[in-house]
């Protein structure tokens, strides 16, 4: 599927599977500074959270890239006055090969994109509309990649990578 200049396939197909779902209008946004934690502040406001992985990629400038099953993905979401707001956050990944000081941004393809937004929208209905819901059942077929590292990885550095 090719991308539409100004477009973001997180958002555009979050759009689209809310949607799907939910009659009320969310929307999502990146915040690549969330913290796996919530304040008082933010829980009193409604805010919750959610921590979930998928199978992805990362690339390097050095031209190194590597397969990854623990790309770990953040949101924290809320319902207010008939609207939700999602900030997502996933976590990068530094390159064992460089030691390219950046940390590189996972590539998720659609397939799995969809299966970490089914999760989300099961916890939204549940979380934010009390709808009895049941588990999303999670494809955790076995997937070949190198060990992984947990000194490279920014959510093991904050102690949220289910490894």
């Amino acid at each position: 599927m090719a991308r539409m200049p100004g477009t973001n396939p997180w958002i555009s197909l979050f759009t689209r599977r809310i949607e799907e779902e939910i009659e009320d209008r969310w929307t999502l946004n990146f915040n690549y500074q969330l913290n796996p934690y919530l304040e008082e502040e933010k829980r009193r406001a409604g805010w919750k959270i959610y921590t979930t992985s998928s199978f992805g990629r990362f690339d390097c400038p050095c031209s190194n890239s590597w397969s990854s099953a623990h790309v770990v993905i953040l949101f924290h979401y809320r319902l207010r006055n008939n609207g939700g707001s999602v900030l997502l956050r996933p976590f990068r990944q530094q390159c064992r090969i460089c030691w390219n000081s950046f940390m590189q941004k996972p590539q998720v393809n659609h397939t799995q994109k969809q299966q970490v937004f089914d999760r989300l929208i099961s916890k939204i209905l549940k979380n934010c509309y009390g709808e009895a819901v049941e588990e999303v059942e999670r494809d955790l077929q076995h997937r070949k990649t190198k060990p992984h590292e947990t000194s490279f990885c920014e959510a093991c550095k904050l102690g949220i990578c289910r490894i």
